[in-house]
């Protein structure tokens, strides 16, 4: 294949970025650092990338300010051009900011030689949807990402009170099979799948050889606890007697069922066991869950950690913990399992679809009843008596991070649009 330079390398997503008054932009750091892997992977074959994805207020910015990174066009050839604003409406999405995004495609659409897009599930504002129709319309070649299973997600919110029989029937009805027909046309349309989901890969796949599955990681080989520090790391495992030290660090919203969390240390510790926790991160729920630990009597053995950037001061955070926990409600797909095997801890998860393979494939997973807190209790006990098979999980899980790079996945992913690209 002939090298190139001038054409670009179109990204979208629904992660927000901000505007800087230099021309750079700030997004999510641990996303900086996918972009710039991204970004050397391709090489020559691209004159950039550019990142097409929503645009965070002045004050949202602000908030998130400590958790972003900064990328510039000039020194890390990746140019930004937002989408819609994250604080329009519906209807100004439509008859406003609509015609304009459609405008900026057009500009950037025609040197472009890929699109790498995914489904849009903010249906009230698809801008996903809008840039897979304009790639196609200009017979460009896309590379469709569904990071996520959503099909269990309307029940589970039902079924757990969380959502409103209305809203039930509204995502039964309209939501969901929105969803389910863009996941369905993607492997009829566009030439490349990528689904984080064996099983979706076997129901919408249907055998087709450009649907494939794939771990959309962001950890690399200097991420990886270093060997000369896995001995003392699997002995501080191993070693009776000590409170077992769990875990969680992202987000604090709903869907990540942090209460839960919460209520099996609870649990466990009403049975005898020494269970301490450390949630490590903000957001929404942070007063709840607060509100919660005293109530329950935990306010000594549960504590919060401000949110810390990926990298070496999560490290130094990890490193006190013996294994760490996801307690998702919904199907989630959260970087953290990875970060977690590649710094040598076991993880300890409710039993959807995403942690069952990676359990599966990896053996770092020890999985509980959905959505049930005794079950994450009675695992917690489990695995607090028996250090043995903590170090045998963080074993396995560094093997399968350590062949699982952002760098291992990014090659591959290389080599699948190379064979889409007409140059």
């Amino acid at each position: 294949m002939t090298e190139v330079s001038h054409k670009d390398y179109i990204i979208a997503v629904q992660a927000p970025a901000y505007r800087l008054r230099d021309g750079s932009f700030a997004t999510e750091s641990a996303f900086v650092i996918h972009l710039k892997e991204l970004r050397a992977s391709l090489g020559a074959r691209f004159r950039r990338v550019i990142l097409i994805a929503p645009e965070l207020t002045q004050a949202e910015y602000l908030e998130r300010k400590p958790q972003l990174d900064v990328l510039s066009p000039e020194r890390d050839e990746v140019v930004y051009v937002p989408s819609h604003s994250t604080s329009t409406s519906a209807r100004s999405f439509w008859f406003g900011e609509l015609p304009k995004f459609w405008r900026r495609l057009a500009e950037v659409l025609p040197d472009s030689a890929v699109v790498h897009s995914g489904m849009a599930d903010d249906i009230k504002r698809p801008s996903m949807a809008v840039v897979n129709i304009a790639a196609w319309l200009r017979r460009k070649p896309v590379i469709f990402i569904v990071d996520i299973d959503f099909r269990e997600d309307t029940r589970r919110y039902y079924k757990l009170g969380l959502w409103s029989r209305k809203r039930y029937w509204a995502h039964r009805l309209v939501y969901d099979p929105i969803k389910w027909i863009q996941v369905w046309c993607a492997p009829r349309i566009f030439q490349l799948v990528l689904l984080k989901s064996a099983s979706m890969v076997r129901d919408f796949g249907k055998g087709r050889s450009h649907v494939k599955n794939f771990y959309d990681t962001v950890h690399s080989d200097s991420d990886l606890l270093p060997k000369a520090e896995q001995p003392a790391h699997f002995e501080w495992l191993s070693r009776p007697g000590e409170p077992l030290r769990v875990v969680y660090f992202g987000r604090f919203v709903e869907y990540k069922g942090l209460s839960r969390a919460i209520e099996a240390v609870r649990l466990a510790r009403s049975e005898g066991e020494d269970i301490r926790l450390t949630l490590i991160g903000d957001g929404d729920c942070r007063n709840a869950l607060e509100h919660q630990v005293k109530e329950a009597g935990l306010v000594d053995h549960v504590t919060f950690c401000a949110p810390v950037r990926y990298g070496p001061a999560l490290f130094e955070l990890l490193a006190s913990a013996h294994l760490t926990i996801a307690t998702p409600v919904v199907e989630d797909t959260p970087r953290a399992a990875f970060d977690s095997m590649a710094r040598g801890l076991p993880i300890l998860a409710f039993d959807i679809n995403y942690f069952r393979d990676l359990a599966q494939d990896s053996g770092a997973v020890a999985l509980a009843s959905w959505p049930d807190p005794k079950a994450l209790a009675a695992r917690l006990g489990a695995l607090s008596r028996d250090r043995g098979m903590l170090v045998a999980m963080a074993r396995s899980g560094l093997d399968f991070a350590a062949a699982n790079t952002q760098a291992t996945w990014l090659v591959r992913r290389a080599a699948w649009t190379d064979r889409i690209v007409n140059f």
